[in-house]
């Protein structure tokens, strides 16, 4: 059965594009810059996801002026390179073809900045499929992804029961939760199925070509 919706919300990173290697590479720059020891592939992960400042802060202590400092080195590598470090997931530019087909708005729903985020659309050629992009700004402060969802709704002019969220982390599962959008949880980004049951994703689903399926039924 067809889910019944006028738009839909991605997040970025893990969703619509890996972009690990930019992210991995950058974040090794800013440790080795601080002159600690480079964290393991498996907790570098756990940056992708919750917004920088928190990561910083959660996983590692860094008190609030470190962290301003830590995020200024990571981005120093960022945006010079680490942006253009991506691949887009498979099926993803034939499921926003769909959608914009079909007149269901597309918009970003990240706790990445969104110059970021426009910009690798761009280069990827497909920031034209989007009606509004939402993310976070330059100042480093923790976003609530409720309300980065609940933002992206309102320049749509959408209701959350015309919405859908996707996403590959709990943070998306509890921001569409907040805001009261069902929420399709994708395996091919960083999370995991153990994560999706624990905080009630609506939805599981494998692959690009399986929302498709999700959204129009075939």
């Amino acid at each position: 059965m067809a889910l019944n919706c006028k738009a839909v919300l991605f997040d970025f990173d893990g969703t619509l594009m890996d972009s690990s290697e930019g992210i991995f590479k950058s974040l090794v720059y800013a440790f080795e810059a601080d002159g600690k020891p480079v964290p393991d592939e498996a907790t570098l992960r756990k940056f992708i996801g919750p917004p920088i400042y928190d990561s910083f802060k959660n996983l590692f202590g860094y008190k609030d002026e470190k962290i301003d400092w830590m995020i200024a080195k990571y981005r120093e590598r960022y945006r010079a390179i680490g942006y253009r470090e991506v691949a887009v997931y498979a099926g993803i530019p034939a499921l926003l073809q769909r959608l914009h087909q079909n007149g269901i708005k597309i918009a970003t729903a990240s706790s990445k900045p969104r110059v970021f985020v426009e910009k690798i659309l761009e280069e990827q050629n497909l920031l034209s499929y989007f009606s509004y992009i939402g993310g976070t700004e330059f100042d480093n402060i923790s976003s609530d992804k409720t309300k980065i969802i609940e933002n992206a709704m309102r320049a749509l002019g959408v209701s959350p029961a015309e919405t859908l969220m996707v996403g590959d982390r709990l943070y998306d599962i509890c921001g569409a939760k907040g805001a009261g959008v069902p929420c399709i949880a994708v395996l091919y980004g960083f999370g995991s199925r153990e994560e999706f049951l624990e905080y009630g994703a609506d939805y599981i689903v494998g692959t690009a070509k399986e929302i498709e399926t999700l959204i129009f039924g075939v």
